[in-house]
């Protein structure tokens, strides 16, 4: 009887969430800088669930648009920035619609 308390209470603990297992981390925050027409890093490795920032510090605007359609800031003006938090796993290729030259990737583990 003993036992089967022990293992029902354990097993209530992990169904509600009360235990962290060391695999379980939070959702981090990733900066990518646009200046000099690049995107900086031009390939991140993200967790799904991670937040990525891209902060324009160029002259001209420019936009983060993946061309699979998974994501687009739209317009990011100078100065400013634009967040999204990602949510499907894989390799996010994405570019400036104004600059197609400008391209990068996303890899979310």
């Amino acid at each position: 009887m003993r036992t089967a308390v022990i293992i029902g209470a354990l097993g209530l603990i992990v169904w509600s969430g009360g235990v962290a297992f060391p695999d379980q981390r939070a959702p981090q925050t990733h900066t990518v800088t646009i200046a000099d027409m690049r995107f900086q890093p031009e390939r991140l490795t993200v967790a799904a669930g991670d937040t990525v920032v891209w902060v324009n510090s160029d002259l001209v605007p420019h936009t983060a648009t993946s061309k699979a359609g998974g994501f687009d800031s739209k317009t990011i003006p100078a100065d400013t920035s634009w967040r999204y938090t990602v949510r499907t796993k894989g390799d996010l290729a994405y570019e400036c619609t104004f600059h197609p030259g400008m391209k990068a990737t996303l890899r979310v583990k």
